[in-house]
């Protein structure tokens, strides 16, 4: 026999009210069956900016070092000799003719005492081949007379053959050493000549043991020490900036070299100098690397300007200076190569193909497509595209005023 448990009262109330519920959620659906509206979707804010007329300076950035503008090198072409002295030092300035350095010069005093003694002796050699040469004429003088009496007599029959020539031979032996006495003059003077060249060149060996600044000018580097011997090979020995004048350096790529221009003006920024220096290009390389495909430009930097040969520094070249109508180069879209601006007209989009100028400073010239006053998308190209219906969001100043 099988009995069956029945549910408490609480239990049974609670099995009719959970098969209630399907009813009437049925109930409740079947009344909201009526969908509700849809709101209508905003337009898509979009920022832009209007083209404005503005003065527009396209410049070129270019990196180099700071370099003397020319340089002179003082050094000397004896050899084994000893520095003395050394009147100046780096960062000095000096003046054409200055004594930079002194060397030893006691060997060259040796050698111009021997040769001047030399030409003494020589002198006195001249001397006395003028007194043979003297002598030498008188006998000379003598032996034509002699001669001339010996053939008067031979014509009379007083004198004899043999006295005639001894006469003959006399004379001829009077001229030979006349002659003999001039030439050793000749040599001896032709010594001279030879000793006074010498003694020149070791004058000129003694004025280069005083080493003198070629040019007025800074020293950039020295590279004598007292007590050190110097010699053709060691290189100068003081390297000088002319006038102390320097420039940047500065290598461009070959295709900016055609926009630039001897007397440019650019702003140069030093290591450690707050304000830029005006500058100039001042020399163009006509050629250019083969490897780097980069050509050199000298910049010319004031005279009072704090430049250091050696140093890095930077400069914008001042390319063109003119006023035209800008964007922001933001809000230029290309298609192929075709630029293209979005303009914005009563709230719709409307793609215009341009033409550009120049960039400067972030903005790029507009020479025609668009209007000074026309608004267009910052930046384009981006969210919406051409027909879109758009709300123009202007740029804002600080203090909350719509800019125009």
């Amino acid at each position: 026999m099988i009995r069956l448990k029945l549910p408490s009262s609480r239990f049974a109330a609670a099995l009719l009210a959970a098969a209630a519920l399907p009813l009437a959620a049925g109930q409740g659906f079947a009344a909201d069956t009526k969908p509700s509206p849809v709101a209508a979707s905003p337009l898509p804010a979009i920022r832009v900016v209007a083209a404005e007329r503005r003065e527009l300076v396209e410049t070129l950035a270019v990196n180099g070092t700071v370099v003397a503008r020319d340089e002179a090198a003082a050094g000397t072409d004896l050899n084994g000799m000893i520095v003395t002295a050394l009147n100046f030092d780096i960062g000095d300035m000096v003046r054409k003719g200055d004594v930079l350095a002194v060397l030893d010069r006691s060997m060259l005093d040796t050698q111009l005492a021997q040769m001047r003694a030399t030409r003494a002796q020589a002198e006195a050699s001249v001397a006395q081949m003028d007194a043979q040469i003297a002598d030498a004429k008188v006998n000379v003088k003598q032996a034509d007379e002699e001669l001339e009496r010996a053939v008067a007599l031979q014509k009379k029959a007083v004198a004899s053959k043999a006295q005639l020539d001894n006469a003959q031979n006399a004379a001829a032996g009077a001229r030979a050493k006349l002659d003999t006495a001039v030439k050793a003059l000749a040599a001896s003077q032709a010594q001279i000549a030879v000793i006074d060249a010498q003694i020149s060149g070791v004058e000129v060996q003694i004025d280069k043991t005083e080493l003198r600044a070629p040019a007025d000018g800074l020293v950039l580097a020295r590279a004598a020490t007292v007590g050190g011997v110097v010699s053709p090979s060691s290189g100068p020995l003081f390297r000088i900036a002319i006038d102390a004048k320097f420039e940047l350096e500065a290598s461009v790529a070959e295709t900016a070299l055609p926009r630039l221009a001897v007397g440019m003006e650019s702003a140069v920024a030093l290591p450690g100098v707050a304000e830029r220096i005006d500058g100039k290009v001042r020399r163009i390389a006509p050629e250019v690397d083969q490897g780097s495909r980069l050509g050199l430009i000298r910049i010319a930097l004031p005279k009072e300007a704090p430049a250091r040969a050696g140093s890095f520094a930077r400069a914008e070249i001042e390319l063109s200076r003119r006023e035209g109508v800008a964007v922001p180069v933001s809000a230029v879209l290309y298609q192929g190569e075709t630029p293209l601006l979005q303009v914005v007209q009563e709230g719709r989009v409307a793609t215009t193909p341009v033409t550009l100028g120049a960039r400067a400073a972030g903005n790029v010239e507009v020479l025609s497509g668009v209007a000074e006053g026309e608004e267009v998308v910052a930046r384009a190209g981006t969210f919406v595209a051409d027909g879109d219906q758009v709300t123009p969001v202007r740029d804002v100043d600080t203090t909350g005023a719509v800019k125009p």
